[in-house]
């Protein structure tokens, strides 16, 4: 098992690395950003030209120093990143078998759900070191950049948008897993499931700016997983992350069950 993850590790560990140091390099610029506009004062100003529906999306992110430096912990652009990427790590058990990888493997006497575990223990962990990276840099960049008398965020309100962050990951990962499962090309799986988590992140947007559509977004995993909810503390993380972790715990489950029982 030991070696299946270091094999794995050692195929992602560079876009694994290249991605932490975006994350972290967008924590520390978001920072300074967000100082810069404390310095000059200009929220007042960058909170009256921002569009109605935009500050029911985003929250108190554009009009406080301490809400501007967690807006990276729910910009769509990077939770989108760690999601595709979570998705891609997901699927390797659909790539295994693809290359013929697994008939190799398994003309050993290993359990042939090492692969699952495998692929699993490989998301999981590359998913806690990039949020932890981001809460890292987070930090660092505050020691490092914000002003004199700036309002830092709570560590509760950094821990809950990291733990959020983890949750939607593990989520599409878990759903990968399960997709991989049944796939004979990495591509299907990743593919598919690629495409439908920009699809419910669309929907999910979609829900916030017309009504009828609340319904239909309910549906999307990013409907719990609202960074303007968090910050104004009106989220509810006991449903939100517990239908977060049913999906995933769902997803994993279906993959170690399906992989078990397919003809490889």
């Amino acid at each position: 098992m030991i070696a299946l993850i270091r094999r794995s590790f050692g195929r992602i560990l560079r876009p694994l690395l290249s991605l932490i140091a975006v994350l972290a390099g967008f924590q520390i610029a978001i920072i300074a950003a967000a100082a810069a506009f404390a310095t000059s004062g200009d929220f007042d100003r960058l909170a009256q030209l921002t569009p109605r529906f935009l500050i029911e999306t985003i929250g108190p992110a554009l009009t406080s120093f301490d809400g501007m430096v967690t807006i990276g912990y729910f910009d769509a652009l990077l939770v989108m990143m760690l999601v595709q990427f979570a998705i891609f790590l997901a699927t390797e058990p659909a790539a295994d078998v693809e290359s013929g990888l697994v008939d190799l493997l398994l003309a050993r006497p290993l359990p042939r759900h090492w692969l699952v575990s495998r692929s699993l223990a490989v998301m999981l962990l590359s998913i806690v070191a990039m949020t932890a990276a981001m809460a890292a840099a987070s930090w660092a960049g505050l020691w490092w950049l914000a002003p004199a008398g700036a309002r830092w965020p709570e560590p509760r309100v950094v821990l809950t948008f990291v733990v959020y962050l983890t949750m939607i990951a593990c989520c599409f990962g878990g759903a990968a897993l399960a997709a991989s499962g049944w796939a004979r090309r990495r591509a299907a799986a990743l593919g598919g499931l690629a495409i439908a988590a920009v699809a419910a992140y669309l929907i999910d947007v979609l829900g916030m700016m017309w009504p009828p559509a609340q319904t239909v977004a309910r549906l999307s995993p990013f409907h719990y997983f609202r960074g303007s909810a968090i910050l104004a503390g009106t989220a509810d993380p006991a449903l939100d992350l517990g239908v977060l972790g049913t999906i995933a715990v769902a997803g994993i489950a279906l993959a170690y069950w399906q992989f078990a029982r397919r003809d490889l």
